[in-house]
């Protein structure tokens, strides 16, 4: 069994177990928002480390908490690696210090068959998926799989196509993830003013034109291609609730407003009784 061992564990979050918990709980318990597990299809979180985006990021895991999927999707962008198509971790597990979460090996063999499998090594480094696990760890009741899913191209119409093939794929309880930052290292008025924009570009729903506006700089997400996949497949399952439960910048935790990186949890959710 392939364990992919964990690589920000004491820098981006606490690698001692009781810490790590009561980390969770404590941002868990901050975030103002209800838990809609019944509700939930999909979730945006930022990928920074807990001190900074560890509250928004709570705000999604606070909205799914109690939520029992066989499978979670994770989808993020590479940020050491350019390919082209997804990197589908295939097999084994994702360890954390909450302990080691297997990888749903059939479903992520199924979308490797449809979409290919390049650059393997691009999960052994990446924060963007492995930060959020702790949260499910603590969130989700129950056991669940992996399906973990990296980019590393520029969003574009085949991002679209797999969050597609998710919807037509999962049952119905299960979760996709899509892990962004927003805009990085601009003033706090200047990254309200652009975050703002990429949000609303995000809420319109439409995948195709979120592609667009990141390729003109009109948005800054950079885990846009994600994001893109998210969309699609919240739009596919008719998942038509869009929210977003918190933004904030870096700001609120360094007291730097020169220099900020933007943070939203958003959800999307189905329409129950």
């Amino acid at each position: 069994m392939r364990i992919r061992k964990p690589a920000v564990s004491g820098r981006f979050y606490p690698a001692d177990p009781p810490t790590l918990r009561r980390t969770i709980e404590k941002h868990l318990a901050a975030a103002p928002v209800s838990a809609r597990p019944e509700a939930v299809a999909a979730v945006i979180a930022p990928h920074a480390g807990y001190p900074y985006s560890g509250l928004t990021a709570a705000h999604a895991f606070k909205r799914l908490q109690g939520k029992k999927p066989c499978r979670v999707v994770l989808l993020g962008c590479s940020h050491h690696y350019q390919f082209d198509g997804p990197s589908i971790f295939g097999d084994g597990g994702y360890e954390t210090p909450l302990g080691v979460v297997s990888v749903d090996g059939d479903f992520a063999r199924h979308l490797s068959a449809r979409f290919g499998n390049a650059c393997p090594e691009a999960h052994l480094k990446e924060h963007a998926l492995e930060v959020h696990i702790p949260f499910l760890q603590m969130a989700l009741e129950g056991s669940f799989q992996l399906v973990p899913v990296l980019f590393g191209s520029r969003p574009c119409e085949a991002h679209r196509e797999l969050g597609g093939e998710l919807a037509r794929c999962l049952d119905a309880d299960d979760l996709v993830l899509a892990s962004t930052d927003l805009s990085h290292f601009l003033c706090e008025e200047e990254a309200n003013a652009l975050d703002q924009r990429s949000l609303k570009q995000v809420l319109s729903k439409d995948a195709n034109e979120l592609c667009a506006a990141a390729a003109r700089g009109r948005c800054s997400l950079c885990g846009a291609s994600a994001v893109v996949s998210a969309m699609a497949y919240a739009n596919a399952i008719r998942a038509t609730r869009w929210k977003v439960l918190d933004y904030r910048t870096s700001a609120w935790a360094s007291g730097d407003t020169d220099r900020v990186v933007g943070y939203s949890a958003i959800s999307m959710e189905r329409d129950v009784a």
